[in-house]
């Protein structure tokens, strides 16, 4: 076989080898193509996500020039993030925003670097008072570095949860969290502390 067989024989097998990954799990294909596309799309046309992160498919993000996302960082499918036109959502780098979460910006969402937000998380900045005609009223939510909000779980306005601190899946959070804190149950109660986080960087 002369030098140039040997190079195509090599070609046709690594087309082989490329057609058979796409073709062997061509769904997994599609989606990581929506995914390329949704990542350009927020970074290089909206201008909302910092360089290395990721945008997963259907995220959807309302009034995007009030959504400022650090770099690094994950977005899974299916998240919906609304800044309202007066509010912000404003995430730091290294964070994970898992699917189906949902945060409303409205009354502003602060989110350090390095948090986590579980799957199906809520996040809300507005409430209405039964007293003044149900008059919407927004509150800034502010999520610390290292935090982690559980799966299901519910921030209501005007909210802060410290450094490192663990709010558990399916908790409401009706009060302050303490840094180091960990809270669950409806409404969230402290259990205890992050006592590792805590050691390390308290």
């Amino acid at each position: 076989m002369s030098a140039d067989d040997n190079a195509e024989a090599k070609h046709i097998d690594k087309m082989s080898r490329i057609k058979g990954l796409i073709f062997s799990n061509p769904v997994e294909w599609i989606h990581l193509f929506k995914v390329a596309i949704n990542t350009f799309w927020c970074r290089y046309v909206l201008r909302c996500v910092g360089a290395g992160s990721i945008v997963g498919g259907k995220v959807n993000m309302i009034n995007p020039s009030n959504i400022r996302i650090g770099r690094d960082c994950l977005i899974l499918d299916q998240v919906y993030m609304r800044a309202g036109s007066d509010g912000y959502i404003h995430v730091g780098r290294d964070c994970a925003i898992n699917s189906y979460a949902k945060i409303f910006g409205h009354g502003g969402v602060v989110i350090g670097n390095n948090a986590q937000v579980g799957p199906g998380a809520l996040i809300t900045t507005t409430s209405h008072d039964i007293r003044k005609a149900m008059k919407a009223e927004f509150k800034t939510v502010t999520i610390g570095d290292w935090a982690w909000v559980g799966a299901n779980a519910t921030v209501l306005p005007g909210i802060t949860i410290g450094r490192y601190a663990v709010v558990g899946a399916g908790s409401i959070v009706t009060k302050d969290v303490p840094d180091f804190a960990i809270v669950v149950g409806n409404p969230g109660k402290i259990i205890g502390e992050n006592e590792v986080a805590k050691a390390q960087h308290g």
